[in-house]
């Protein structure tokens, strides 16, 4: 996910999850760790690692990839936690029965979409 600052995104998101986030290198690209299974990563939106050739990063719109983060608690929570942290809410907490599961969403400071998931129906 691109960050124009990736010392504050690697804050938001281990204070938002509680991730260990792996700087490498650090203020280029930024790994997540969040347990077991795929990971992601924060990357300088400037030099757009390892891009060879960035230009000018490309103007944001609202249709733009989201990012799905299963939690283990309610949404809501989470999207509180976010708002608190300097989020934007896209959605409050919802269910959506042909998932059996709540969902929210929220923008983080540089952009970036993020849908909360869990199904356990918390």
């Amino acid at each position: 996910m691109p960050a124009a600052d990736l010392d504050a995104a690697t804050a938001f998101y281990e204070r938002l999850f509680g991730w260990q986030i792996n700087p490498r290198p650090r203020g280029e690209f930024h790994q997540m760790v969040p347990g077991e299974g795929l990971h992601l990563g924060l990357f300088s939106e400037t030099g757009q690692p390892p891009d060879p050739d960035p230009g000018p990063p490309p103007p944001r719109s609202s249709n733009q990839p989201r990012v799905y983060i299963l939690v283990d608690s309610t949404p809501a929570d989470y999207l509180a936690r976010a708002v608190e942290l300097g989020a934007t809410v896209v959605w409050e907490q919802q269910w959506w029965s042909e998932f059996d599961g709540h969902h929210a969403s929220f923008r983080d400071p540089w952009g970036n979409q993020i849908v909360l998931w869990n199904y356990r129906g918390e």
